[in-house]
């Protein structure tokens, strides 16, 4: 059970530095070079620091309830109830990310097919 603990909280702290990382290099393929884009992309990466942040924070809630092992039951229970929630959090921020996202492309599809309505017509 120790071991188990350590690798999960290592891992989720490792993954929260490698998105957070990638976020700020950016990703491949990611083309987002028109104003509208700019708007959407500081808002997504404000979201996805939050998220990154609470990946970072479950690790350590882990952490702490791998050391606390189950003979202290409260820093046990505490821990591991603590880093359920936050990772039920980081749910309902990846169901707004998806929302945000999927708003996002809509205003960009009828954005363009107005330019090419646009251009068909001259």
């Amino acid at each position: 059970m120790f071991a188990g603990g350590l690798i999960l909280s290592i891992t989720l702290m490792a993954f929260s530095v490698w998105l957070f990382r990638s976020e700020r290099l950016g990703w491949p393929n990611d083309e987002l070079d028109e104003p509208i884009d700019q708007d959407y992309r500081s808002r997504r990466r404000r979201g996805r620091r939050v998220v990154n942040a609470l990946f970072f924070l479950c690790g350590l809630l882990i952490l702490l309830a791998t050391w606390a092992t189950p003979d202290n039951r409260t820093w046990w229970i505490t821990g591991w109830m603590s880093a359920t929630l936050v990772l039920l959090t980081i749910l309902v921020f990846a169901g707004f990310d998806v929302l945000r996202t999927l708003l996002h492309h809509r205003r960009r599809i009828h954005r363009l097919s107005k330019k090419r309505r646009g251009s068909d017509s001259q």
